[in-house]
């Protein structure tokens, strides 16, 4: 059914009880169907979404991951030891978890410091040399390469902690591995965990633990805050309208708009992700604005003594516009994310917007059927917000007599909350998006506090035209590189093939440190890189190393200190490498999962502005159109821009960095929040049309609109507020700040249009003809 054809319907003097009878049986198929395709419904959390689509960046990394393979295809597991990790006991109990990890689901190598065993050199013999003598029976040998070990970098922060209490073993899996292969070896090894002994000592950090675990928390959550929304929706209801019946009918709709909407998301093969999990309470609250204000208006038609089928006719026809125009500024809001370079973002925005096309149309379809078939008790329409006149008289007259504190408080506001603008920064740590609480963010700062810590960092280094890969110029620089990385900015871990090219001759010169360096010699340098090539150490040296691409890599590990600080450092890296080697033959250039999430959030500020931006532009050509007045496009927006500029505030001053869960509060707040301001707007254009003064028209559009508004406003941010129990900091960051921002518009509209209005009468450009 057409908008058109409904309104038909509307105006018909009987009800068409045919018509509403058809509407359920429609809706009941469809939305039987929409059950069906719901349970099949799927979850996923894909951390390479959040690369951005089309950059320059993405196409790079996709060339360095072709040739050395992903950063990230491991799990960590460290082993909590108080008593100290140099013990012949523990390390032996640690010797026996390789064989069980190594039969794990696609695992395909382990990595720990007990199977290691170096090539020594001396006196022209070449012997291995366990790296920890733990099974030797003599005490001195474990105390002695302890002592050894203390001062080797590469072990040191990777796989022993510098204080001795700490251990860690690598498991290295299948790249690029799936969901379900994600999920499948999440199990395993969180099942191998649970039988060790002391489980509680031992952490894990990994792609495929934290992915598996990110699925389980948002499908947990989906039902939750569905669940936390639909209690808050019902009491709202209840405390609006004392009825079964008023909490019933309202419910359906707003239920049956997130069934459609979920329904439609598995229909196009999207599974919710980590943006899409607050879609079922966005829909739930922002459908039940469109519910509420037909109510009202159907409420107060029903005491002002018109029938059930005239009260439902005037209700939807005087409210039709503005719900109709208020759903279109919410799809607007939402539509802008498209703006983003981020695939989840995009998506929300997308099917937000699905959402809210169908809130409308089950609004302006099934809730007038209902009401044709169902109407509501008669004690509803008696007892339903008679006490709202007289507060709402009372508040307008108290608004209207204290104009200039109002003003002046206004004017106050807005100057702190620039300032507090201008403390805010682009900012984002991988970790945050976990409570502090959280067991898995707890186990990775396990590794950030002894270990070098779990975010991948790599250094892509260009070979320049005329040289390879293996010169032992080229890696004089990247031994320079590597030891600049380790000293001045801060990285740990660090692996590169000048590192192993000087490790191997160290340790082909009887483990002497004076020979932790490149051969001196062209001659015996290239000795020595063809001895690894050809031995087991050429699978590790390409690794680092691939000519054919002409490529280098230098990997390490660094601190989750965010990506402001890291740029940083790296923009520090960059001078000193130009500056002392103008001529060198290599070129630098920072890559990686990790460098390409900072790199989209980078991009945040300007998606943010054009974002805005076109919510701005569209907002006031519809205002612009609805009231062909230039002055009343700037009396609604002025109600609507102040809460953003206290939105920004309230985050510079807390310290809330602008990231993805919160550059999209500003358009998807503004979106909704212009929603009131529609609705005062468009009433007093009626009142101020049917010929009433300025000052008349707007007392009657307070009182008459003004429940509505708060209740809706109400529902809104209670919704949203609702998501501030999340365990995603996202989450949270998205249901607190949305929430904020509703009530900070719910004010403005209240204290600001009528002072607006008597301040800047529209006049005589109200009269001009209906566009209806």
């Amino acid at each position: 059914m057409t908008l058109k054809s409904m309104l038909q319907v509307l105006r018909r003097e009987h009800p068409p009880r045919r018509v509403a009878r058809g509407v359920l049986i429609g809706v009941g198929v469809m939305s039987a169907f929409f059950l069906w395709r719901l349970s099949l419904l799927g979850f996923n959390y894909d951390f390479e979404q959040f690369f951005p689509q089309g950059d320059d960046e993405t196409a790079f990394y996709a060339q360095f991951r072709e040739a050395f393979g992903s950063d990230n295809d491991f799990i960590l597991l460290g082993l909590e030891a108080p008593e100290g990790i140099y013990n012949p006991d523990l390390l032996g109990r640690v010797d026996s978890w390789v064989e069980e990890l190594e039969s794990l689901p696609y695992v395909e190598e382990v990595l720990s410091p007990t199977r290691i065993r170096e090539p020594i050199g001396a006196g022209g013999n070449l012997f291995l040399r366990p790296l920890l003598r733990w099974d030797s029976g003599e005490a001195g040998d474990l105390k002695r390469d302890s002592a050894r070990v203390s001062h080797r970098d590469e072990y040191i922060g990777t796989l022993l902690a510098p204080d001795g209490k700490a251990i860690a073993i690598t498991l290295r899996h299948k790249d690029g591995l799936s969901k379900s292969g994600c999920d499948t070896l999440s199990k395993a090894i969180l099942d191998w965990v649970a039988q060790q002994p002391q489980p509680e000592r031992i952490h894990l950090a990994g792609r495929a633990v934290a992915q598996t675990y990110y699925v389980q928390l948002m499908q947990r959550e989906v039902l939750t805050f569905t669940a936390i929304a639909l209690v808050l929706i019902v009491i709202f209801l209840w405390l609006s309208f004392r009825s079964w019946w008023g909490v019933a009918v309202p419910l359906l709709v707003v239920l049956l708009s997130g069934l459609w909407t979920l329904g439609i998301m598995e229909l196009t093969g999207k599974a919710i992700d980590v943006m899409t999990v607050v879609l079922p309470t966005t829909i739930f609250v922002v459908g039940m604005s469109d519910v509420v204000h037909i109510l009202s208006r159907y409420f107060d038609g029903l005491r002002a003594g018109s029938n059930s089928w005239d009260a439902l006719r005037q209700s939807c026809l005087q409210v039709g516009t503005a719900t109709f125009l208020t759903s279109l500024t919410t799809a607007i809001g939402f539509l802008t994310l498209l703006t983003s370079s981020i695939t989840p973002i995009r998506d929300f925005g997308i099917y937000a917007t699905v959402g809210v096309v169908v809130s409308y149309l089950l609004a302006f379809s099934l809730l007038p059927a209902v009401l044709v078939l169902s109407p509501p008790p008669a004690s509803i329409a008696q007892s339903s917000g008679m006490h709202w006149s007289p507060f709402l008289e009372r508040f307008y007259k108290f608004i209207v007599g204290h104009r200039k504190s109002i003003a002046w408080m206004t004017t106050l506001l807005v100057l702190v909350g620039i300032a507090g603008i201008t403390r805010m920064q682009v900012n984002n740590r991988l970790l945050e998006d976990l409570g502090p609480e959280d067991p898995l963010r707890k186990s990775f700062e396990f590794f950030e506090h002894n270990f070098a810590g779990v975010r991948p960092f790599e250094l892509a280094v260009e070979v320049q035209a005329g040289h390879h890969a293996l010169d032992r110029e080229v890696q004089q620089a990247v031994g320079e590189v590597a030891q600049y990385l380790e000293e001045k900015a801060g990285i740990g871990a660090v692996m590169s093939s000048a590192g192993i090219i000087q490790t191997a001759h160290r340790l082909m010169n009887g483990d002497s440190p004076l020979y932790q360096t490149l051969p001196e010699s062209d001659e015996a340098y290239e000795r020595l890189v063809r001895r690894l090539q050809s031995g087991r150490s050429g699978e590790l040296l390409s690794a680092f190393v691939s000519d054919s691409a002409g490529m280098l890599r230098i990997s390490g590990k660094i601190e989750d200190i965010g990506a402001v600080a890291i740029r940083e450092r790296m923009d520090e890296l960059h001078r000193w490498f130009n500056a002392s080697h103008p001529d060198a033959p290599i070129r630098l250039r920072v890559t990686g999962t990790a460098h390409l999430v900072d790199v989209n959030n980078a991009h945040l500020a300007s998606d943010l502005v054009l974002g805005l931006g076109l919510s701005f532009a569209a907002i006031s050509l519809l205002m612009g159109w609805l009231f062909r007045s230039p002055r009343m496009v700037i009396i609604s927006l002025i109600p609507n821009l102040i809460p953003l500029i206290l939105l920004g505030g309230v985050m510079g001053f807390m310290g809330i960095d602008l990231k993805v869960s919160t550059a999209i509060v500003f358009t998807i707040a503004f979106g909704i929040a212009v929603d009131d301001t529609i609705h005062m707007l468009t009433h007093f254009r009626g009142e101020h049309r049917a010929g009433l003064a300025v000052e008349p028209a707007m007392r009657r559009t307070f009182i008459s609109t003004g429940k509505a508004v708060i209740l809706t406003s109400i529902i809104l941010a209670g919704g949203f507020i609702s998501l501030a129990g999340s365990q995603f900091m996202g989450t949270f960051y998205i249901g607190s700040l949305i929430g904020l921002t509703l009530i900070l518009a719910l004010l403005a509209d209240l204290f600001l249009i009528p002072l607006l209005l008597l301040r800047w009468p529209p006049g005589k450009l109200l009269h001009r003809k209906e566009l209806d």
